[in-house]
């Protein structure tokens, strides 16, 4: 039975087909995402690994590897130093990267050729930072805001890698509101998105947002696990079945 957030996130989806706000599944399989990292200009990304140690300390407590959480992290290019290993550390965790532009910002609201430059700038400079081999190809690009344009489709569709379509959620984030910043607030509020084939979104990029998320991760994860869920990569949940017109 649908829920009442799947109706609204399945109504909301027709009305923005670049998008990909969910996964048409009967299985109880969600992605799991997070926006903005690393905390730029810190010693060793302290932070961000905070985040990583959530995620570790849960799949350790999992007997079945298989049902082991991973995720898939959006990062900020022009966050990144030029002696991070952040990334091949996420990779060889077994978590995915994303592209979420160059800066913290609103990229719709750039002309068409400053994003395209951007986009791609964003791109080769994350890739040149994931040194681990193999590792998988960026597919996926989350505009700042969750905000975009059409005319952008046209520079994801020029990188063969990338799905033409932008990685959105299936929820609108206040983890990054300081009224309701709290860790106990965010588990809670996530938890009433839970349905199967969404896709859950949180935030890393400062001290205080990487430690309200590493607090509430082992609620959210603990949760989805109790429920049955698999929790994956978002790469791991559009590959799962064909995507379906029917939306």
């Amino acid at each position: 039975m649908e829920t009442s957030q799947q109706r609204l996130v399945v109504q909301v989806a027709r009305f923005f087909p670049e998008g990909v706000f969910y996964k048409r599944t009967a299985e109880k399989v969600i992605a799991l995402t997070i926006d903005d990292l690393p905390t730029p200009n810190e010693i060793d990304d302290a932070s961000s690994r905070m985040i990583l140690d959530a995620i570790a300390t849960h799949n350790q407590s999992i007997k079945n590897s298989s049902d082991h959480v991973h995720a898939t992290f959006f990062i900020i290019s022009g966050h990144l130093s030029n002696r991070d290993t952040l990334l091949n550390d996420i990779v060889g965790q077994g978590h995915e990267i994303g592209n979420h532009g160059t800066a913290d910002e609103t990229a719709a609201m750039l002309e068409s050729e400053s994003f395209n430059t951007q986009f791609k700038a964003a791109h080769r400079r994350i890739t040149q930072q994931i040194t681990a081999t193999p590792h998988p190809p960026l597919r996926w690009y989350r505009p700042g805001r969750g905000l975009y344009k059409k005319a952008m489709l046209s520079t994801l569709q020029q990188m063969p890698d990338y799905v033409p379509r932008f990685a959105l959620a299936s929820m609108l984030p206040v983890d990054t509101f300081k009224p309701t910043h709290d860790a106990a607030f965010t588990a809670w509020y996530v938890s009433q998105h839970f349905f199967p084939g969404s896709i859950l979104v949180l935030h890393g990029g400062s001290l205080e947002r990487c430690q309200q998320t590493a607090k509430a991760l082992p609620s959210i994860l603990s949760e989805l696990h109790q429920q049955g869920y698999k929790v994956v990569t978002l790469s791991e949940l559009w590959d799962k079945e064909r995507w379906t017109q029917e939306r």
